[in-house]
């Protein structure tokens, strides 16, 4: 526990810690209110999830939550409690306190205006602007751990007044949590744009932090007790202003008008998209996709398939649009107008380096029109770089059985002439053919232990003694070039496969008795091999 040199609950049930870890100091936070259990982060760099320091963290916690709680039941008369101390206070003498204390500690305010916020009601408009305002003002990144490549993802205020906004959407207090939510959009952008101001800064923080109001405001509108108009008429002028551009936020406003807009103002919702669609120059863009698909859900949802469709239709310059026509086109059996919709878009991209999903569109089309030429054509295309079973099946049927032994051949000198390291296509098209012995000749030649282990089951119910004998003079080889318990573990994983040969137990009975000999002083060996 003496590497934890801080540890407050930030809000009630909010804890915040640091921990002096191997890579510098860790903040860790853990919420333990959070529905389905305590929700926690740390900033240290381990892999595991829970990390240790989740678990040292929670034991202090629940061992300072034990300590205080003993002190308010102790029951000598000379000791001191704060729920005592409180009480010999006047309102005045504890007001003046907290209005003192709080002027300088922005955690006791926050921890204050969570609490109480609620009881204000001064007409001035959202009374929560002012207060996250204040809360991002005082956050403070530390710029050189983003340069350093490490995550600073967690912002306090946002996540503090996240669970609030929730406690009140349980509580039916929808009011409440939307303008927590618009306090929240409106001032952590202003925040982002003007104190954060790098997109590369912002980039590295947590996303969700511009997603998670508009989560707050849609869980709102569920309710029918909400004004949805007030809120439409929010989120449309809201979303108009220029410090969104940029911003996921941007998308976020118009993913809520879809859901609003239905009840609303349907016309101008669509109105509203059109108009940024057609701001934007290139029309096969990113971002005029997410225009078009808002679009056409939007469609959808109002129960107009067709309209949606015919978005989909008139934007074919959108790759996944095309696909779609095109699939809408094979399943009409409209052949031609699929194939000139592929090659139309083929003629557009020569700089395609291998076989795609269009040469997937034009295969699936020879094949329901029984073109030979082109099915033999595009299959080939799928395999002769690399091995494809199922691309090597459609293949082979496209050939007569007099016909394909000469192109086996053929396509197995292919291979050969293509052999590298990463990709043994020979072996694979041996394998799939069922040439057990011309399979094991291919591997003798080219023998490696890789090699047996991936292909001995093709040959090794036909030929157990060769199979054997390859993996005795590869296995040999293998145990005296390598030493660790990594190896070794791999030296019984293969002597396990041998055992599953006929012949194999006495061989492999045989090799570890002798490796126990040869290798007497390899005592991490020697516990393996006596371990198995």
């Amino acid at each position: 526990m003496s590497n934890i040199i801080d540890l407050r609950e930030t809000s009630p049930n909010h804890w915040q810690a640091k921990y002096q870890g191997n890579y510098g100091v860790y903040t860790i936070k853990i919420n333990t209110g959070g529905k389905g259990g305590n929700s926690f982060s740390c900033t240290c760099p381990s892999s595991y999830h829970p990390c240790k320091h989740i678990a040292m963290v929670e034991s202090a916690i629940a061992e300072r939550i034990a300590k205080s709680a003993e002190n308010r039941n102790d029951g000598e008369a000379t000791r001191l409690s704060v729920e005592k101390l409180l009480g010999k206070l006047t309102h005045k003498e504890l007001y003046n306190f907290m209005v003192r204390i709080a002027r300088n500690n922005p955690d006791l305010t926050n921890a204050v205006f969570l609490e109480f916020a609620e009881k204000i009601e001064d007409g001035s408009g959202n009374k929560y602007v002012s207060i996250i305002r204040k809360g991002l003002e005082n956050t403070e990144l530390d710029e050189d751990a983003f340069y350093d490549g490490e995550d600073v993802n967690y912002i306090d205020v946002l996540d503090e007044w996240n669970e609030k906004a929730r406690q009140f959407l349980e509580e039916k207090k929808n009011r409440e949590a939307a303008l927590i939510a618009q306090a929240w959009i409106e001032e952590y952008a202003d925040w982002l744009n003007e104190t954060v101001g790098d997109d590369d800064l912002i980039d590295l923080i947590d996303e969700t932090y511009q997603s998670r109001p508009f989560k707050i405001l849609e869980e709102a509108a569920a309710d029918p007790n909400t004004d949805i108009k007030a809120l439409y008429d929010y989120c449309m002028t809201e979303a108009a202003k220029e410090k969104y551009a940029g911003l996921e936020m941007a998308d976020h406003f118009y993913d809520l008008l879809a859901t609003l807009a239905e009840a609303v103002n349907p016309e101008a919702f669509i109105d509203l998209q059109q108009k940024l669609l057609d701001q934007v120059q290139d029309k096969s863009s990113y971002k005029a996709k997410k225009i078009l698909d808002r679009i056409i859900e939007f469609y959808k949802k109002l129960d107009n398939p067709e309209k949606a469709w015919s978005y989909v239709e008139d934007n074919i310059q959108i790759k996944t649009f095309r696909s779609m026509v095109v699939e809408k086109r094979i399943e009409q059996k409209k052949y031609a107008e699929a194939k000139k919709l592929i090659h139309d878009y083929i003629d557009t991209n020569q700089n395609r380096r291998r076989p795609d999903d269009w040469d997937e569109y034009l295969l699936q089309i020879a094949q329901k029109e029984n073109d030979i030429p082109t099915i033999r054509s595009i299959s080939f295309s799928f395999i002769k770089d690399n091995f494809n079973k199922q691309y090597y099946e459609i293949y082979k049927l496209a050939f007569g059985a007099g016909e394909w032994e000469e192109e086996f051949e053929k396509l197995f000198r292919h291979y050969e002439a293509k052999q590298n390291s990463w990709h043994d296509s020979a072996a694979n098209l041996l394998a799939a053919e069922g040439k057990a012995e011309r399979l094991l000749d291919y591997i003798e030649e080219k023998l490696s232990l890789e090699k047996m282990e991936k292909y001995h089951t093709f040959f090794a119910g036909a030929f157990p003694e060769r199979t054997l004998a390859l993996f005795r003079e590869v296995l040999d080889d293998y145990a005296e070039k390598n030493t660790g318990r990594s190896y070794y573990e791999r030296i019984i994983a293969v002597l396990k496969m041998m055992r599953k040969i006929p012949g194999g137990d006495a061989v492999a009975a045989d090799m570890k008795g002798r490796y126990r000999i040869i290798y007497k002083n390899r005592r991490a060996m020697v516990e393996i091999l006596n371990r198995e």
